[in-house]
C-alpha cells in the first residue's frame, strides 16, 4: 500500500481535496442512516465512490503522483473544459494498491466491489439489495476512515461524528416480502447475479474478512451494575492474533452456533430432488417424455453455470453459495432451492436449453414432431396456451 511517513504540512490541493473526500463520506453515512431514504444503498455507494476517489487524489497529490490520463500513445495529457482529466477511482486503486500484499487484499477487493456495482445500481431503485450488501457497505466506511488515518493522521478521523443507528426492529422484513419485491424490480436480478459472482471469484480467506465485508451478531448486553451507568453498546474487537481474546470469542460463536445453527444444510436439496422437480416443471414446456437426469443432464448444467468445481478439485468448497453447498462430512454437494428456479427459468428457454444440453435436441425434435400431426392440440406453457 501506498504511503510513508505523515507530512507535517498538507500542500492547498491535497487539503481541499482531503475536505471533499470526509464531506463526501459523512453525506453517504448521512443518506444511508436517515429512516426515509429509499434509494439507500445506491446514494451511499455513489457519494462513497466520491469520497474514496477524492481522497486518493489528495494522497498523490500529497506524494506529488501525477494522476492524469495521458493521450494515447504520448506523454501529453488529456484536458477537458480546460482541466486535466483526473484517474478515475478503478485507476487510483491500481496505483495505490500496486505493491499490495495479501493482507491488505480484503480492502482493495472491498471498494474494487462497488465499481460495477455504482455503475449498475445509479439510475436504479432498489430498496431491496440494501440487506444483500450490508456487510461490504459497512466495511467500505471503516476501510475508508483506516486509510485516512493511515495518510494523514488521527486528526481527520471521522469516527467522533458517527453514532450506531438507531433500530425500529429487531427482524428485517419477511422472506415472502422481499421475494415479492425483488420480482417486481426486473433490473435486480442481473445485480443479484453480478454480487454473486464477484463474491465467489474471491478465496475463503479474503471473503471472510472483516475489512471485506463486516459481519457481527447482535446480542443484547446485561448491564453489570443496574445502579451503575453503562455503555449500551460496545465494540468487542476481533485479533487473531490475541491468542486469549479469541478463546472468549469464539466461546460466544460457539454458543451462537450452537443456538442457532442445530441443523447443517437446512433446506437443502440432493441432485436427485433437483432433477425431480426440475424433471416435473420443464415437463409442462417439453412433454411428459421429456428427460432430465441427476447422473447425466444436472452435473453438466452445474458445470456450465460454474456454480461448484469439478469432481477432482482440490478445493471443493469453492460454489456459487447461492445455489450450492459442499457437504464436508459426506464429500458431496446439496443444492438450494433457489437452483431449482433457476434452472426451471433458464431451460424453459429452447435456445437456452440446447446450448446446455445439446443431446436434448433430438427428443425436443421428436415433440414436435408429434404436435405438429395434432394442430388443434394446445400445450400450456408458464400459464399461456399456444398451438401446435
Amino acid at each position: 500500500m501506498a504511503g510513508g511517513s505523515l507530512s507535517k504540512r498538507i500542500p492547498k490541493r491535497s487539503k481541499e481535496l482531503l475536505n471533499k473526500s470526509v464531506e463526501s463520506c459523512l453525506l453517504a453515512v448521512e443518506v444511508y442512516n436517515k429512516p426515509q431514504t429509499k434509494f439507500r444503498s445506491g446514494g451511499y455507494i455513489v457519494l462513497m465512490t466520491i469520497a474514496y476517489t477524492s481522497l486518493f487524489h489528495a494522497i498523490f497529490e500529497k506524494s506529488r503522483t501525477k494522476y492524469y490520463h495521458r493521450e494515447k500513445g504520448s506523454n501529453k495529457y488529456i484536458v477537458i473544459d480546460g482541466e486535466h482529466k483526473a484517474w478515475e477511482l478503478s485507476d487510483c486503486l491500481k496505483e495505490y494498491f500496486k505493491n499490495c500484499g495479501k493482507e491488505e487484499l480484503p480492502i482493495r477487493k472491498n471498494v474494487e466491489f462497488f465499481i460495477p456495482l455504482r455503475n449498475k445500481i445509479e439510475h436504479r431503485f432498489m430498496p431491496e439489495l440494501d440487506d444483500e450488501i450490508f456487510g461490504e457497505c459497512q466495511a467500505l466506511l471503516h476501510n475508508f476512515e483506516y486509510i485516512l488515518i493511515k495518510e494523514f493522521g488521527e486528526k481527520y478521523a471521522i469516527r467522533e461524528n458517527l453514532v450506531f443507528s438507531l433500530q425500529f426492529a429487531k427482524t428485517y422484513p419477511s422472506s415472502k416480502r422481499k421475494e415479492s419485491l425483488v420480482k417486481q424490480n426486473k433490473g435486480f436480478e442481473k445485480i443479484k447475479n453480478y454480487i454473486t459472482d464477484f463474491r465467489s471469484s474471491l478465496d475463503e480467506e479474503t471473503f471472510t474478512d472483516q475489512r471485506y465485508r463486516f459481519s457481527v451478531y447482535l446480542l443484547p448486553k446485561l448491564v453489570n451494575n443496574e445502579k451503575k451507568a453503562d455503555y449500551a453498546i460496545e465494540w468487542v474487537n476481533y485479533d487473531p492474533k490475541d491468542s486469549e481474546g479469541m478463546k472468549n470469542y469464539k466461546q460466544v460463536i460457539g454458543i451462537i452456533n450452537e443456538k442457532v445453527k442445530r441443523v447443517s444444510n437446512s433446506g437443502c436439496l440432493r441432485a436427485k430432488d433437483v432433477c425431480s422437480l426440475v424433471r416435473k416443471e420443464l415437463q409442462k414446456t417439453y412433454g411428459d417424455a421429456f428427460k432430465f437426469s441427476y447422473s447425466t443432464h444436472h452435473p453438466v448444467c452445474c458445470m456450465y453455470y460454474s456454480i461448484r468445481p469439478k469432481k477432482d478439485d482440490p478445493n471443493p468448497e469453492k460454489t456459487n453459495p447461492n445455489y450450492c453447498v459442499y457437504d464436508a462430512v459426506h464429500k458431496d454437494y446439496v443444492y438450494t432451492k433457489e437452483w431449482v428456479e433457476f434452472l426451471v427459468k433458464n431451460l424453459s428457454n429452447r435456445e437456452e436449453l440446447i446450448k446446455v444440453l445439446p443431446t436434448l435436441k433430438n427428443s425436443l425434435q421428436s415433440f414436435d414432431n408429434d404436435n405438429t400431426s395434432k394442430p388443434s392440440q394446445q400445450l400450456e406453457i408458464s400459464g399461456t396456451k399456444t398451438c401446435f
